[in-house]
């Protein structure tokens, strides 16, 4: 794949950085109602969006170099990209609070904050969404390009329109809708610019990146860009857990750390002792033809524009109503996780070449 890289200035792959930065901002942290005013926040700027970008890429790059790019491949790199919780926040060790877990811990970790942001929010709204609207983004593009080379094949049965891929994206903007609305505790104004400032963002990346003719692999870094990157989030991990962490008593004692260290263990076993990916096998032409197509995607930003304002409407007259669905849903996150979760450990080792193309030659689109 080093021709793939030489092949795309320098200018080209940094507009697809910033591209898939700016979509793990969207679905990670505006979503959550987490960031506010993000992109004209200094902290934001310095930190938060170099994290999530450089998060996305660290890990992308680990799934291209071992062949574990599947989307369950990609949900375990997701729980690893998860860990930074414990580090850079310390959420997983003394809760959203910072004074205790939702609901108690084991072993050192808070079992709520686990259960939703390790099994669901990062490795589903952080790390897998994200690049699936990327690759979305770049079939929106003519070219004359092999599918193969611009998307990858096992991503290619979420990418087009079943009644499945689209109740799990609805799905996705109702949360981030409800969640948004809920924790910026009714600020239309303050949603409205939030969201609407990022998708304008992410469209402006959009029209630019089209310019190159961009693929997944627009993603893929040099070896000195994977060392560059490991070099960062060590010093942002050690910054993090020792000014925020140590000096301000977020770490409640070696136990967390220990069992943070041991879920790094387990989580890399299960990736690496899995089977690679059946990225070899061809993506028959006229699947393209079915795609969630730019239009689609534009109707979701809609959506999430128009939800996300008439709850903070609702907000404001019955706080007490969007509080009750964000409840509900956070509790319904923790329950996925685990059945997701469930389902990568069972099928990790079930996938081949032949189970792809039954799944290309089975699919029902709508």
């Amino acid at each position: 794949m080093a021709s793939e890289i030489n092949s795309i200035s320098p200018r080209a792959q940094w507009i697809s950085f910033f591209l898939i930065g700016c979509l793990s901002m969207l679905y990670a942290e505006l979503f959550s109602g987490a960031s506010r005013l993000w992109f004209v926040d200094f902290w934001s700027l310095i930190v938060v969006f170099p994290l999530y970008m450089v998060h996305v890429l660290f890990f992308f790059n680990l799934a291209l170099l071992t062949r574990r790019t599947s989307p369950l491949h990609l949900y375990i790199w997701g729980m690893l990209f998860a860990l930074y919780e414990s580090w850079v926040t310390q959420v997983l060790w003394v809760g959203y609070s910072a004074q205790e877990p939702l609901v108690r811990t084991f072993l050192g970790i808070g079992i709520g904050e686990f259960l939703a942001l390790v099994l669901f929010w990062h490795p589903l709204l952080s790390f897998i969404l994200p690049i699936f609207v990327f690759e979305l983004l770049v079939l929106s593009v003519q070219s004359e390009e092999p599918l193969n080379q611009r998307v990858l094949p096992t991503h290619v049965p979420f990418l087009v329109k079943t009644k499945f891929n689209r109740r799990y994206l609805l799905s996705f903007y109702v949360i981030g809708s409800i969640f948004i609305a809920a924790n910026y505790q009714g600020n239309l104004f303050l949603v409205v610019t939030a969201l609407g400032g990022t998708y304008g963002l992410i469209y402006i990346l959009y029209r630019l990146a089209r310019k190159h003719q961009f693929s997944v692999y627009s993603l893929r870094v040099t070896n000195k860009g994977l060392m560059l990157m490991v070099t960062y989030i060590l010093l942002l991990y050690v910054v993090m857990v020792v000014g925020l962490g140590y000096f301000q008593g977020r770490i409640p004692g070696a136990l967390p750390v220990i069992t943070t260290f041991i879920l790094y263990g387990v989580f890399g076993w299960l990736v690496m002792y899995s089977k690679p990916a059946a990225e070899s096998v061809e993506i028959p032409p006229h699947i393209v033809a079915h795609r969630i197509a730019l239009s689609d995607y534009k109707r979701l930003v809609y959506l999430n524009l128009i939800l996300a304002s008439a709850l903070c409407i609702v907000y404001y007259f019955i706080p007490s109503l969007v509080a009750g669905a964000l409840v509900f849903f956070y509790v319904t996150m923790c329950v996925i996780g685990c059945y997701i979760f469930y389902r990568v450990i069972l099928l990790r080792n079930k996938q081949t070449q032949e189970s792809l193309e039954k799944r290309y030659r089975t699919m029902e689109f709508t």
